[in-house]
């Protein structure tokens, strides 16, 4: 699956060459909301495309110490749900305040019954003035006769907001956009800068987006699977540390997130994904989810924009893409195949080619690889449409956007595949980062090797200031663009399969494919996809990766081994977390997550 990404910067970037300086402005700007800044020891369960604190027997209140003055609207939503058998009790939902002096205010002391079915709501919105070091507590209670109903009911509270008459300049908004199984080589900017320009780009609108970005020629997943991957974008965590090492793994562990980051910096986060919907990424206050229909996505985030807003906000819209089966419209393809004036659309069954079910020879091939060139089309149309609409309304300068994917995909490129995991290969790992910062004006490109898990760390070190050393798996690129390239040289990058049994290693132009046990890897459709004890590439030579050069005695080689056997061994002893301020999930949610997944072939 690929993932593309939108980050919206606080603070200004300006480019005049080779001194130009990126810099973060977290510091300079100041969200005119407030919200709770730590609640990783929290549990939120979703309900209704929101995200919920819950409030229960183990945690029956929020205690919210205010860290500045606050003067404003306290905003805040309480809801209780029934299970489909039973009935809603009465609850009372009490709010109140105590200044540094230890005074106490009731804000709201309500007694709550059902009126509609199955739910209980309660929307408050209160004028406050309270001081630093000020706390608000919330709290829900049943009523002590009906206590024993509390088993089947769930309770919660939206994250509160105190919305000030703050006139300082608001950070810029952040914006992800994540395409699933997007490679980076069939964009018109990669395949212009690795010298073979295309007669014609699947992604003119993406290239165009590019003049004024930040190229970044070799960033790389962890994992060719969605999951994973997702999760260690939003995590900075390698698949192996944030323990989803496979789709259908729910994220469950505590943690700081891009949007736990950006959410206690008073922005709002929101996202909207065509799968992956019930994966838990933490930190999103709400969560929509329009399978395979990334038309729907685009125009639900473009009405969602237009609405009146009190504070900054980051989203994150995860798009179809271009994943398997690929079946773009047909007007798109009569603008691919124009130069075939025979041309019949026609849609191929990629599983069923693998599996000699269908015709795989080399036109059919070429006929999949360019559906897939047609997918990119369409979707690029698309967020030529969402550009547009943002720069008519002003703000496309001001926002922060990151392009990237997931993973990207092997297209027949080894082992006869058409899928990505659970290959290793840059066919599958090699994907586009396109990072728009605020008032750039040209494009730069890098040619360092990155990664998905030096996101987050950007995003940290750009809105709130340079992370703790070790704090994240991955760096911030905020250090690279400003001429600190050494660390980024010299590190080994990773990515991971097969429930971090198998990992390749990768330094500068020297790749390793390390499968210590000899283990066999299966693809969606139960064909093996091999791979040798030891692989060992120069990519600079085989970018193809088609010259295996492990027998040879090479220094670089000795160091990736090493590098990979310690992470691998790290991987097998790693336990994992605590499952503090976890996300849950109904059976029902889940249930509806295993028919995505079995719907695109992942399980059976």
């Amino acid at each position: 699956m690929v993932l593309v990404a939108t980050i919206v910067v606080i603070g200004s970037v300006f480019l005049a060459g080779r001194k130009a300086r990126f810099r973060s402005g977290g510091a300079e700007r100041v969200s005119p909301v407030l919200k709770p800044a730590d609640l990783s020891d929290r549990s939120f369960f979703l309900a209704d495309n929101r995200y919920l604190l819950r409030l229960g027997p183990g945690q029956p209140n929020l205690r919210w110490k205010l860290d500045r003055p606050a003067r404003g609207r306290l905003k805040v939503s309480f809801y209780a749900y029934a299970d489909k058998k039973a009935n809603l009790p009465p609850f009372r939902f009490v709010v109140t305040a105590s200044g540094s002096g230890g005074r106490e205010n009731t804000l709201v002391r309500e007694n709550l019954r059902e009126r509609s079915s199955g739910i209980i709501e309660s929307r408050q919105d209160i004028e406050v003035s309270l001081p630093a070091g000020a706390e608000i507590e919330f709290g829900a209670s049943i009523e002590a006769d009906v206590a024993g109903a509390g088993a089947a009911v769930d309770a919660g509270i939206t994250v509160p907001r105190i919305v000030t008459a703050s006139t300082a300049p608001s950070p810029s908004p952040l914006l992800i956009i994540s395409i699933d199984a997007l490679r980076s080589d069939y964009l018109g900017v990669y395949r212009t800068l690795s010298g073979r320009p295309p007669d014609r780009s699947f992604s003119p609108e993406l290239d165009r987006f590019a003049e004024n970005a930040v190229v970044f020629r070799n960033a790389r997943t962890v994992e060719a699977a969605t999951w994973p991957a997702l999760s260690a974008l939003h995590l900075s965590k390698y698949p192996n540390e944030h323990g989803v090492t496979q789709n259908r793994t729910y994220l469950e562990t505590a943690g700081g997130s891009i949007g736990t980051l950006m959410r206690g910096l008073g922005f709002d986060t929101f996202s909207i994904t065509a799968n992956a919907y019930p994966l838990n990424i933490p930190g999103f206050e709400e969560k929509y989810h329009f399978f395979k229909d990334d038309a729907k996505i685009l125009d639900f985030a473009r009405k969602r924009l237009t609405e009146p807003a009190d504070a900054p906000f980051f989203h994150w819209y995860h798009l179809w893409g271009t994943h398997d089966n690929y079946a773009p419209p047909q007007w798109v393809m009569k603008i691919i195949e124009q130069k075939n004036p025979g041309y019949l659309y026609r849609r191929y069954k990629t599983n069923d080619m693998m599996l000699g079910r269908e015709p795989c020879g080399p036109e059919d091939i070429a006929a999949v690889r360019r559906l897939y060139g047609g997918a990119l089309y369409y979707v690029d149309s698309l967020l030529k449409k969402f550009f547009d609409d943002i720069k008519r309304r002003g703000s496309w300068d001001e926002t922060l956007i990151i392009v990237t994917a997931d993973h990207g995909e092997e297209l027949y490129d080894h082992h006869k595949f058409f899928y990505h995991s659970p290959s290793l290969y840059d066919s599958a790992l090699r994907i586009p980062l396109l990072i728009k910062f605020p008032g750039q004006r040209g494009k730069r490109v890098v040619d360092e090797n990155v990664s998905l898990i030096d996101i987050l760390p950007t995003i940290h070190h750009y809105y709130a200031g340079p992370p703790d050393s070790g704090r994240f798996s991955g760096l911030s690129l905020l250090e690279l663009l400003n001429g600190r390239r050494e660390r980024f040289r010299d590190r080994v990058l990773y990515a991971e399969a097969d429930d971090s049994k198998i990992a390749a290693a990768v330094k500068g132009e020297y790749k390793l494919i390390y499968n210590p046990s000899g283990k066999i890897s299966y693809t969606h459709v139960g064909l093996p996809f091999p791979f040798e004890t030891m692989e060992f590439y120069d990519l600079r030579r085989d970018r193809g990766e088609t010259r295996n050069l492990a027998g040879r005695n090479h220094p670089v080689l000795r160091q990736l081994l090493s590098e990979a056997d310690r992470f691998l061994h790290a991987a097998a002893t790693r336990k994992r977390e605590e499952n503090k301020g976890k996300i849950e999930l109904n059976e029902e949610q889940k249930k509806r997550a295993d028919e995505d997944l079995r719907s695109l072939g992942y399980i059976r």
